[in-house]
Protein backbone atom coordinates (compact mmCIF):
# COMPACT_ATOMS: atom_id res chain seq x y z
CA UNK A 1 0.00 0.00 0.00
CA UNK A 2 1.39 3.50 -1.12
CA UNK A 3 1.43 6.26 1.16
CA UNK A 4 -0.93 8.24 -0.96
CA UNK A 5 -3.71 5.07 -0.62
CA UNK A 6 -3.26 4.96 2.97
CA UNK A 7 -4.01 8.73 3.23
CA UNK A 8 -6.64 8.47 0.83
CA UNK A 9 -8.21 5.42 3.12
CA UNK A 10 -7.98 7.99 6.36
CA UNK A 11 -9.39 10.61 4.57
CA UNK A 12 -12.26 8.24 2.85
CA UNK A 13 -12.97 7.03 6.55
CA UNK A 14 -13.29 10.67 8.01
CA UNK A 15 -15.59 11.54 5.72
CA UNK A 16 -17.65 8.79 6.18
CA UNK A 17 -17.90 9.30 9.67
CA UNK A 18 -18.82 13.31 8.95
CA UNK A 19 -21.58 11.76 7.07
CA UNK A 20 -22.87 9.67 9.47
CA UNK A 21 -22.48 12.12 11.94
CA UNK A 22 -24.50 14.78 9.68
CA UNK A 23 -26.83 12.36 9.45
CA UNK A 24 -27.25 11.48 13.54
CA UNK A 25 -27.48 15.35 13.96
CA UNK A 26 -30.25 16.01 10.99
CA UNK A 27 -32.28 13.50 11.67
CA UNK A 28 -31.86 14.47 15.60
CA UNK A 29 -32.59 18.20 14.54
CA UNK A 30 -36.09 16.96 12.74
CA UNK A 31 -37.12 14.61 15.45
CA UNK A 32 -36.31 17.48 17.88
CA UNK A 33 -38.27 20.28 15.58
CA UNK A 34 -41.18 17.43 15.09
CA UNK A 35 -41.72 17.13 18.39
CA UNK A 36 -41.32 21.18 18.91
CA UNK A 37 -44.10 21.61 16.07
CA UNK A 38 -46.63 18.54 17.61
CA UNK A 39 -46.23 20.49 21.18
CA UNK A 40 -47.23 23.64 19.80
CA UNK A 41 -50.32 22.33 18.31
CA UNK A 42 -51.18 20.34 21.02
CA UNK A 43 -50.91 23.65 23.11
CA UNK A 44 -52.90 25.62 20.82
CA UNK A 45 -55.70 23.03 21.38
CA UNK A 46 -55.16 23.47 24.73
CA UNK A 47 -55.74 26.66 24.70
CA UNK A 48 -58.52 26.56 22.08
CA UNK A 49 -60.44 24.13 24.61
CA UNK A 50 -59.63 27.01 27.72
CA UNK A 51 -61.53 29.49 25.82
CA UNK A 52 -64.66 26.91 25.31
CA UNK A 53 -64.38 26.57 29.44
CA UNK A 54 -64.42 30.69 29.83
CA UNK A 55 -67.37 30.85 27.63
CA UNK A 56 -69.33 28.32 29.25
CA UNK A 57 -69.14 30.41 32.22
CA UNK A 58 -69.94 33.56 30.20
CA UNK A 59 -72.97 32.07 28.81
CA UNK A 60 -76.35 31.96 29.71
CA UNK A 61 -77.54 28.71 28.82
CA UNK A 62 -75.34 25.83 28.43
CA UNK A 63 -74.79 24.47 24.92
CA UNK A 64 -73.67 21.37 25.43
CA UNK A 65 -69.89 20.14 24.07
CA UNK A 66 -69.07 20.86 20.19
CA UNK A 67 -68.60 18.63 18.23
CA UNK A 68 -65.81 16.05 18.12
CA UNK A 69 -65.06 17.00 14.31
CA UNK A 70 -64.93 21.19 15.78
CA UNK A 71 -63.64 19.87 19.62
CA UNK A 72 -60.13 21.02 20.94
CA UNK A 73 -60.58 18.80 23.93
CA UNK A 74 -60.96 15.36 21.06
CA UNK A 75 -57.66 17.47 19.01
CA UNK A 76 -55.49 17.41 22.26
CA UNK A 77 -55.97 13.83 23.29
CA UNK A 78 -55.63 12.50 19.51
CA UNK A 79 -52.26 14.90 19.58
CA UNK A 80 -51.33 13.41 23.20
CA UNK A 81 -51.88 9.97 21.84
CA UNK A 82 -49.62 10.21 19.10
CA UNK A 83 -47.15 12.39 20.32
CA UNK A 84 -47.03 12.14 23.83
CA UNK A 85 -47.90 9.35 25.55
CA UNK A 86 -45.78 9.99 28.58
CA UNK A 87 -48.48 12.90 29.32
CA UNK A 88 -50.96 10.62 29.89
CA UNK A 89 -51.13 11.25 33.35
CA UNK A 90 -51.72 14.86 32.92
CA UNK A 91 -54.30 14.55 30.23
CA UNK A 92 -56.52 12.58 32.27
CA UNK A 93 -56.12 14.97 35.13
CA UNK A 94 -57.88 17.61 32.41
CA UNK A 95 -60.35 14.97 31.49
CA UNK A 96 -61.77 14.29 35.31
CA UNK A 97 -61.91 17.67 35.78
CA UNK A 98 -64.01 18.36 32.26
CA UNK A 99 -66.24 15.00 33.21
CA UNK A 100 -66.79 16.69 36.46
CA UNK A 101 -67.38 20.48 35.25
CA UNK A 102 -69.79 19.29 32.23
CA UNK A 103 -72.00 16.94 34.85
CA UNK A 104 -72.30 20.15 36.85
CA UNK A 105 -73.19 22.48 33.97
CA UNK A 106 -75.78 19.72 32.76
CA UNK A 107 -76.91 19.30 36.24
CA UNK A 108 -77.69 22.98 36.30
CA UNK A 109 -78.96 23.75 33.38
CA UNK A 110 -81.88 21.37 34.29
CA UNK A 111 -81.96 22.64 37.73
CA UNK A 112 -82.70 26.40 35.71
CA UNK A 113 -85.02 24.88 33.76
CA UNK A 114 -86.77 23.17 36.25
CA UNK A 115 -87.29 25.70 39.87
CA UNK A 116 -85.30 28.52 38.91
CA UNK A 117 -85.56 29.58 42.33
CA UNK A 118 -83.51 26.60 43.41
CA UNK A 119 -81.14 26.98 40.06
CA UNK A 120 -80.31 31.11 42.34
CA UNK A 121 -79.91 29.47 45.76
CA UNK A 122 -77.51 27.08 44.54
CA UNK A 123 -74.69 29.29 44.72
CA UNK A 124 -73.75 27.80 40.77
CA UNK A 125 -71.18 30.45 40.37
CA UNK A 126 -69.53 29.95 43.48
CA UNK A 127 -69.39 25.88 42.63
CA UNK A 128 -68.24 26.63 39.56
CA UNK A 129 -65.85 28.68 40.56
CA UNK A 130 -63.94 25.72 42.50
CA UNK A 131 -64.25 23.61 39.53
CA UNK A 132 -62.40 26.62 37.07
CA UNK A 133 -59.61 26.61 39.86
CA UNK A 134 -59.36 22.73 39.40
CA UNK A 135 -59.47 22.81 36.05
CA UNK A 136 -56.62 25.74 36.09
CA UNK A 137 -54.32 23.61 37.72
CA UNK A 138 -54.74 20.36 35.72
CA UNK A 139 -54.47 22.80 32.43
CA UNK A 140 -51.47 24.53 33.92
CA UNK A 141 -49.66 20.96 34.59
CA UNK A 142 -50.66 19.47 31.05
CA UNK A 143 -49.24 23.10 29.58
CA UNK A 144 -45.99 22.92 31.21
CA UNK A 145 -45.28 19.77 30.33
CA UNK A 146 -46.09 20.26 26.96
CA UNK A 147 -44.01 23.70 26.82
CA UNK A 148 -41.16 21.28 28.10
CA UNK A 149 -41.50 19.27 24.98
CA UNK A 150 -41.61 21.99 22.78
CA UNK A 151 -38.07 23.47 23.87
CA UNK A 152 -39.93 26.68 25.77
CA UNK A 153 -38.53 27.52 29.07
CA UNK A 154 -41.45 28.07 31.47
CA UNK A 155 -40.30 31.41 32.97
CA UNK A 156 -40.86 32.61 29.20
CA UNK A 157 -44.53 30.70 28.91
CA UNK A 158 -47.58 32.49 29.05
CA UNK A 159 -49.81 31.17 30.84
CA UNK A 160 -52.97 33.53 29.74
CA UNK A 161 -51.86 32.42 26.57
CA UNK A 162 -53.05 28.79 27.41
CA UNK A 163 -55.51 29.72 30.17
CA UNK A 164 -57.62 32.86 29.60
CA UNK A 165 -58.56 34.65 32.39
Amino acid sequence: MSLLQYHALWIAIALSGIAVASAVITHRLRVRELRRLQAEQALDALAGYCEWVAAQRRAAVFQGEPPADRSALVRLCALQQAAFPQLCGATVAVLLVHARMLDFLWRQQALRVRDTDAWLESDHDARFLALWREHGAAVHQLADRLRERAGVPLADAQPEAVFPA
